[in-house]
């Protein structure tokens, strides 16, 4: 998955990026309301007359800022979901390109999701599009499994698998958001928390010649 944008920008497009980066680490730290149109410039080592020459007023650097988490978010679903990605590829190896990809993107872009979320908290109609866009990537996660249902012994698939989907995506917002929810989980390794998250998925949908992982010592 690529979420780094192309170096080859001109200065003015590259100061729009910088503007865009603090209002996504501000919107994250501090909320959108709280965020200031100086506290973004302060933030990317810019004069506010900067933001205000690229951007009208804040609500129009939280649309800018939306449009970039939607476009990029609905370019690595797309990607990511992609049945030719995982030919051969069984539901363990899926879930667990899921949760190794959510786990990097929260590590490089902490940020990402939260701030379109902050973004969008005043305004029903990007409230609506942010949910659409996590339901397009469940709603494509679920498709691959379900094309896998002969791996699954639960004896209600089309159940299970909405289940697990659910689940997993929750486990992962509780270790990679602690704004909205504190995880119990925050001390163990990535490592562990993918091992342990995939077992319970596993268990649970009864996967057939599913490898038994090891306790971590």
């Amino acid at each position: 998955m690529h979420w780094k944008r192309d170096g080859q920008q001109t200065r003015s497009q590259r100061t729009q990026e910088s503007l865009l980066d603090a209002a996504e680490v501000l919107f994250t730290e501090k909320g959108a309301e709280a965020t200031s149109v100086a506290d973004v410039a302060e933030q990317a080592n810019c004069s506010v007359g900067a933001v205000y020459h690229h951007f009208r007023d804040k609500k129009a650097l939280m649309y800018a800022l939306f449009d970039r988490m939607s476009t990029e978010f609905e370019r690595v679903t797309r990607e990511g979901v992609d049945p030719a990605r995982w030919e051969g590829a069984t539901i363990a190896d899926i879930l667990r390109g899921y949760i190794e990809a959510s786990l990097l993107m929260g590590r490089v872009r902490p940020g990402f999701k939260r701030s379109g979320l902050e973004a969008s908290q005043s305004d029903p109609e990007l409230k609506a599009h942010f949910a659409e866009l996590l339901g397009n990537l469940y709603k494509g996660l679920g498709e691959l499994l379900m094309a896998r249902q002969d791996e699954i012994g639960h004896p209600y698939p089309d159940l299970a698998v909405p289940f697990v989907v659910d689940q997993v995506s929750s486990i992962l917002r509780g270790r990679l958001d602690q704004v909205i929810r504190r995880s119990q989980l925050t001390q163990c390794t990535d490592e562990a928390f993918t091992r342990e998250t995939l077992r319970m998925a596993s268990d649970y949908l009864q996967l057939k010649g599913a490898p038994e992982t090891e306790a971590e010592s």
